[in-house]
């Protein structure tokens, strides 16, 4: 096995076990537990881990349960404190409020309050990683906005929004190095389809997906995840450095935006803290969108698309 190949598989094993962490938040993980899913040594795959990641498997099972967290105390305020902890991963909300307070620096319940100034803290998402974080950067107005403003945005994100079914779908992703750079996914996008037309997995026509994994509120630019995916026959052996995902089945809110690309991340919270928050279903708790390119590439700095959401009825 060449090393190029060595750490190609490698590179697969860990995303495999990322995967199976945010895949189970909700309950304790051993690093054995996780490293057998990698099917590696307990004591290799922890060098392994890091040197992918960028972050050691206790760190990176942390940070996403407690992002998660605070985006389950903003966007699902039908759950109680108890229900999220225990979501997440943590025994009471005792141990939850305090793990959440040395990491973000405020409380749980600033989250929910975001009008109310917490008190500040130094937390361990600026010490570790360099972020600066406010309760009120998760919500896309204040929460004493006038109300007409709040139906002005409302009425707009609605435009063109529909309900749809879906049958798992299974991709053929390529990770972008740098994030949400937004120069940077677009050379991924074109190695992406460069390579799987070299496959005879893709005609001319291309059916993009983009799949955004962590929200830039909580995570530092240099971790935050976003794979450029086309749909495959799903049994087809990839290549490095192409990986194999899915679109899980179930049912998906799907809202049009045809904008800027600087405007995406306002319309993400606008959907999360405005339209979320009015409806009748929440977000999945992974909190993972879909971008479905409706266009070729964004010309200009403008992209079309859908914004995919797995949903669920509210609890």
């Amino acid at each position: 096995m060449t090393d190029a190949t060595r750490h190609h598989d490698h590179r697969q094993r860990v995303l495999r076990a990322a995967t199976y962490i945010v895949d189970n938040l909700s309950r304790s993980l051993t690093v054995a537990e996780v490293a057998k899913v990698a099917a590696m040594s307990e004591f290799h795959f922890h060098r392994v881990f890091a040197a992918v990641m960028g972050e050691t498997v206790g760190e990176f099972a942390q940070r996403r349960r407690l992002e998660v967290a605070a985006l389950m105390l903003a966007y699902q305020p039908e759950r109680n404190m108890t229900d999220i902890a225990f979501a997440t991963g943590y025994s009471s909300s005792a141990n939850f409020s305090k793990a959440f307070g040395l990491y973000f620096g405020c409380r749980p319940s600033d989250v929910r309050k975001p009008e109310r100034e917490p008190a500040s803290r130094l937390g361990k998402l600026m010490s570790r990683y360099g972020k600066d974080f406010a309760p009120s950067d998760l919500y896309a107005l204040p929460m004493l906005a006038p109300d007409g403003e709040r139906k002005r945005r409302l009425e707009e994100i609605e435009t063109g929004l529909r309900f749809e079914d879906h049958e798992e779908i299974p991709l053929v992703c390529l990770r972008s190095p740098a994030g949400y750079d937004f120069q940077v996914q677009i050379e991924t996008w074109r190695e992406l389809i460069a390579r799987v037309r070299q496959l005879g997995l893709s005609g001319d026509d291309i059916d993009a997906f983009g799949i955004a994994h962590d929200s830039p509120q909580l995570t530092s630019p240099e971790l935050c995840r976003y794979d450029a995916c086309v749909p495959y026959d799903g049994r087809t052996p990839l290549p490095a450095p192409l990986f194999h995902a899915v679109i899980p089945a179930g049912r998906y809110a799907i809202f049009r935006y045809a904008g800027p690309v600087t405007g995406i991340g306002q319309r993400m919270l606008e959907l999360y803290s405005l339209w979320f928050l009015e409806s009748s279903v929440a977000p999945d708790d992974q909190f993972t969108n879909i971008n479905h390119y409706v266009n070729d590439e964004p010309e200009d700095g403008y992209v079309d698309m859908d914004i995919w959401f797995k949903v669920r009825p509210k609890r």
